[in-house]
């Protein structure tokens, strides 16, 4: 395949996006939040859908005495968020990255892109609660019948009545960051020179997948492909690549991948239309929409009665997907995750704990027991605790080659769970662990004060999705395994995003480098970091400071790396 590295004379590519608004959310340290949106409405012959999944838009972050107009900052980053992040999953990276920029003596933008699926969230009952202060208002409404202005939780969506996500693939997520990025930005040449395409985990394989999408579907045009929207790419705790298995590269494997993966991946989407097929996690444990809403309803808590005791597990119901999801995130041992704490160990419902010492318990890395959900936010106090076993021991992770392997499934640190079912548990933040036994200030690395914000976000956007499509995983796994028909025949370039300037940053403490990063390693030329102490998700939610002084690596890795273009 022959491919031109310039675009074409055609004229411009005009956006669809009509109907700009743009909302101030907030204002901190000097950096402006606001939330920017368009009408780009899905397919008319889409399913039955709430007016806001005709709108697309992303989470903007700029300096308060910068340009007020995109076109006019020297650099705009442009993020795609993971598996199930919503667009405040990077509002952390996202202040860090402008702030440290400034600190430079550069003015730049970052965009946090929210998928379309982030139309369907649940955000009526923390809307409330963060009007009223009071967090058992989300909790009673969305499990226990509480109304709301006259309204109850009319329960979680299943499946079959999603059929709305069959339309929020893989094209769409990318067509929507097209369309955004032409939409405040005109001039190709303009965003050729200042866009900086970004993705964290999954967000960085969509990344890559857009920098080779052929948005147009004309060969003899590239004005309007991915890789010529974009001065550069990065990759955090991720990779950037539609290829990574370099099947194009060959044209025997690649016309024999696309009849095989793309005819299985037709068979899926009919599969997804014939409601065969999941279009969400759904009753899933620890992944599932009942396990990430009590994520954020842990946060919501922690963020309103931050040192008052918890009554969160109180006011849940006792179900499979509940229990189970508590139990798979706090079991000690293996015979405590079989029992389900009968073995005398108890649940994490025997236990008291304040509101931010239960939302430590369930996501940090000396605590959960899913390393994907791991975040160094502090420690465990207020009485004793044992070493954990379950999955299995942190320091597995030690043994040689084997060892990054168990990072996937509970990360390498120790960690301890709570034993006296009288104390009231508290917790210390990342930057007050010097002492405790089983971490160390270096793998502390972010403030649960901005991640208790974080997760009790409402509208606009929710920290997690309530219902993040499949659609985009099969299509990526269809991608990767050579499909280059069907949904994915604009996936028309192969490696472009390596002929422009790459960074690379990955978590010191996280299992991608070790795993995918060694299978699949980032370009020659790549700038490649690795953050000490770092988890998956501190990869995008630091602190500002850490506990050694310097800024959150991230955002100065990231920031530099713009400055330098």
């Amino acid at each position: 395949m022959h491919v031109a590295f310039t675009p074409s004379a055609n004229a411009e590519p005009v956006s669809s996006a009509t109907d700009r608004q743009e909302r101030v959310l907030a204002e901190r340290d000097g950096i402006v939040v606001s939330v920017v949106s368009y009408r780009l409405p899905l397919a008319a012959d889409a399913p039955p859908h709430p007016s806001d999944c005709d709108r697309t838009g992303f989470l903007r972050y700029r300096p308060a005495d910068g340009p007020a107009n995109s076109r006019d900052a020297e650099h705009v980053v442009v993020q795609e968020q993971g598996l199930g992040g919503g667009a405040t999953n990077s509002d952390s990276v996202a202040t860090n990255t402008v702030r440290s920029a400034m600190r430079l003596g550069h003015n730049i933008e970052f965009w946090a892109l929210a998928r379309r699926s982030q139309c369907l969230d649940e955000t009526t009952g923390f809307d409330f609660a963060l009007r009223s202060g009071n967090y058992l208002d989300a909790v009673d409404y969305y499990f226990n019948g509480k109304e709301i202005d006259g309204r109850k939780f009319p329960g979680f969506r299943q499946s079959s009545n999603l059929q709305v996500l069959d339309w929020m693939g893989l094209d769409r997520v990318v067509r929507d960051q097209y369309e955004l990025m032409l939409a405040e930005i005109p001039d190709q040449a303009v965003r050729q020179r200042k866009f900086v395409c970004t993705g964290i985990s999954l967000g960085g394989l969509v990344t890559g997948l857009f920098a080779d999408w052929d948005f147009d579907g004309n060969p003899a045009t590239q004005d309007d492909a991915g890789f010529n929207q974009c001065a550069a790419f990065a990759a955090q705790d991720s990779m950037v690549s539609s290829d990574p298995a370099a099947i194009q590269n060959t044209p025997f494997f690649r016309d024999v991948t696309n009849v095989i993966t793309g005819g299985a991946n037709d068979v899926l989407k009919a599969g997804f239309r014939a409601d065969v097929m999941p279009r969400i996690f759904g009753p899933v444990p620890v992944t599932g929409t009942k396990a990430f809403l009590i994520l954020r309803l842990a946060g919501l808590a922690a963020h309103l009665a931050p040192d008052a005791e918890s009554q969160l597990l109180q006011h849940l119901p006792r179900d499979l997907d509940i229990d189970l999801t508590l139990n798979t995130l706090f079991a000690p041992t293996w015979a405590a995750f079989a029992t389900n704490g009968a073995d005398g160990s108890g649940t994490i419902r025997d236990f008291r704990f304040t509101n931010t010492a239960l939302l430590g318990t369930l996501i940090d890395n000396n605590s959960t027991n899913f390393s994907l959900l791991q975040q160094g936010v502090g420690a465990l106090a207020g009485g004793p605790v044992q070493d954990k076993s379950f999955p299995n021991p942190g320091e597995a992770t030690q043994i040689p080659v084997l060892g990054g392997y168990l990072r996937i499934s509970a990360g390498p640190q120790r960690r301890v769970a709570p034993t006296d079912h009288h104390a009231l548990y508290t917790w210390r933040n990342y930057d007050d662990v010097a002492g405790v036994p089983y971490t160390a200030p270096n793998h502390e690395v972010a403030d649960i004060r901005d991640v208790a914000r974080q997760l009790a976000a409402g509208s606009p956007y929710a920290y997690w999705e309530t219902y993040f499509p499949l659609r985009v995983v099969v299509d990526i796994g269809a991608a990767y395994g050579g499909a280059r028909s069907g949904d994915m025949s604009n996936l028309r370039y192969a490696g472009m995003s390596r002929t422009k300037p790459n960074l690379a940053v990955f978590g010191g403490d996280s299992s991608v480098q070790n795993t995918a990063g060694a299978l699949f390693p980032p370009p020659m030329l790549a700038q490649v970091q690795t953050m000490p102490g770092y988890n998956h998700i501190d990869t995008i939610g630091a602190a500002a400071v850490q506990n050694n002084g310097a800024l959150d690596y991230s955002g100065q890795y990231l920031a530099e790396f713009v400055a330098g273009l």
